[in-house]
Order: structure tokens, then sequence, then C-alpha cells
């Protein structure tokens, strides 16, 4: 999970710790998954708490941190059935606390264990859990306060994808990467050139999750047992299908061609969430292009980490998620885009 930072805790973690009555740090360790957030798991004479800095790149203002927060309790009043983040109070009654321009707040450890690849059991469950928390928010009267968004994000994308190409342009020597993602992002702007407005003007738009994926959710027992990492929820608003799709893009890879969608693993998770949420056609005709979308924002993000978290982005690389893999995969979906949409709409 991380590094131990038993002996040695930073200072930030104690500063901003002080301000929870949870008792002398004993143990403290930063965690290594999450890209963004820095999240420092502390175990405490009262338990195992999870104390989160949060980062200005989905948090722009006060009020994203305070409508993720209010979103999370919303949830958890309406009977969410699998266990997610929830605040404690500071010593003061508030739900977070400011340390060197950094917000942190603080959650009891939700135990258990994250399965990288998940099966068609697994999948069923996830699909079921996604009907449920749909079905809330789609009841609920939640609202970040944010306009109604591109659903594609392709405006947005494009818009990240001219200027990192400016930029490299502009330097005297271009490295490896830099000439990666000039050749790879070439082939990717007619494709969201390509994206008009969404078709179906019609679906209504929601403030969710949108990163439903393996690492961001807790399994008991062969029992998905719980979802965190809900910042996403702050940032914009999207039909709930967006969510579907992250799920089909990341979760239904193909076993031997990573950069293939497996088209039947994701026809059948769209059966088993279907069960409990129907869906139109119309909605579903929007995932093959949503996964493109998607592909290209991890185009981008992957590229990013490249140029601000190298370490981290050479381990995605180790893996197998730099930018030519999700550059593939982009070009992929949306050359079978049609033969995706019929399997699905069978």
């Amino acid at each position: 999970m991380g590094g131990k930072c038993s002996l040695r805790i930073p200072p930030e973690v104690k500063d901003a710790a002080s301000s929870w009555d949870i008792g002398r740090i004993l143990t403290c360790r930063r965690a290594r998954r999450g890209v963004v957030n820095r999240n420092f798991i502390l175990r405490t004479p009262q338990g195992k708490f999870v104390l989160r800095q949060v980062s200005q790149t989905h948090h722009k203002t006060l009020h994203d941190l305070e409508f993720e927060l209010e979103y999370l309790d919303y949830l958890k009043r309406a009977s969410f059935p699998y266990s997610i983040p929830s605040a404690i109070a500071t010593t003061k009654g508030s739900l977070f606390e400011t340390v060197h321009g950094h917000y942190y707040w603080l959650y009891k450890f939700l135990e258990g264990v994250v399965v990288g690849k998940l099966d068609e059991p697994h999948l069923a469950q996830l699909a079921e859990m996604m009907a449920a928390y749909h079905l809330l928010i789609e009841r609920s009267n939640l609202n970040n306060g944010k306009p109604a968004s591109d659903s594609y994000d392709g405006a947005a994308t494009l818009k990240e994808i001219e200027d990192y190409r400016a930029q490299i342009l502009q330097e005297s020597k271009v490295n490896h990467q830099e000439r990666i993602f000039l050749e790879e992002s070439a082939r990717l702007v007619p494709i969201l050139r390509g994206f008009g407005d969404m078709p179906h003007q019609d679906v209504r738009l929601y403030p969710i999750h949108r990163d439903l994926i393996s690492e961001n959710l807790i399994w008991k027992q062969g029992k998905l047992a719980g979802v965190i990492d809900f910042e996403h929820v702050s940032e914009s608003n999207h039909p709930i299908i967006k969510d579907v799709a992250v799920t089909m893009q990341y979760c239904c890879r193909d076993s031997k061609v990573m950069h293939q969608v497996d088209i039947d693993s994701a026809r059948q998770f769209l059966l088993s969430y279907t069960e409990s949420h129907p869906l139109s056609d119309g909605e579903i005709a929007l995932i093959p292009d949503l996964m493109t979308a998607g592909f290209l924002e991890d185009f981008v993000y992957a590229f990013w980490m490249v140029k601000n978290d190298p370490d981290r982005a050479k381990r995605s690389e180790e893996d197998g998620y730099g930018p030519p893999l999700f550059s593939k995969a982009a070009q992929w979906s949306h050359r079978n885009r049609k033969r995706i949409s019929q399997a699905l709409l069978k």
C-alpha cells in the first residue's frame, strides 16, 4: 500500500491530524493508490483512519470539497448499502482542516482488499452496486453548481492536446516521450474534432463518480463491500451512462490485447446493470463514443503524468498504461463503434 513513515511522520500530517481527537499516531504510511490526492493511512489507539490531502486538480474551490462531503453524507443517509468514506468532524466541529494551503479531511479506514482483475461474478456485483447508486443519485436534488458540460469532454481534451503540442513545438529539443505525444496526438485530433453535440438532448446530466474501476472498489470475502474516491462529483455533470462506459473501458478489457475492450464482457456487464436499472436504446448508443472520449482523456492525463509525476508515469508505463496504449485504445474503439453498439443493443 505504501512506504512506512511511522518513525518520521511528515510535519503537515502531524499538524493536520492534530485537529481530530483520534489519539497519538502509532504508524503512518502514504497510500500508493490514487494519482491526484495524497492519502495517509494512520493507526492510532482508536483504530485506522485515512487522512486525505485534497488536490486542487479536482477541487478548485472550497465549495467543491463541501459538495463532495455533502454528496457522501446524502448516500449514507439514503442507506446506500456499501461502505463509503464518511467525514469525521474536527474538535472544532468542521469536516475539514486547512494546513499550509491544503485542505485535509479524515475518515475511518475501509477494511477489505482491492481486486485488480475483475472476473464475471465481480462485474455482476459491480453492476448491481452501480445500478443502486444511480437510482439514488437520480432521486436526489444534489447540485454541484456546475453548468451543463460537453458530455464527451471533447472541447476540453482538444484544448489540452493543442496546448501541449504548442509547448513542445516551441522547444529547441524534443525528447522521446514528447515525440510520441506529437505522433499519437496527430492521429487523435481528427477523432476529437469529429465529436459533435450529444445526439440525445433528453439525456439528463448528474454529478456522478466517473471512476468506478478496480482500484476504487473494496471487497470482503468475495463480496463488494465499499466504494472510495468520489472527488469527480464536484467537477461536472454527465449522463449516468458515462459511469457504465468508464467501467467497460477499464474492467472489460480483452485479456490478450490490452487496448481492446472485450465486447462480450461489456455486454454481460450491461445486461447485469439493466436488470436493476433500465436504459433506453438512445442511452446505450452513447457508450462507444463515451468510451473513445474516455480513452482520449486518459491519453492526455498519462502525458500530464509524464511531465508532472515521472515516477508514477514510469510505473504506469511498466504496467502498459502509457500514452501509446490509450491512443491505440481510442483509435480501436472509434473504428469499432458500430460493432460495439450493435452488440450492446442486442
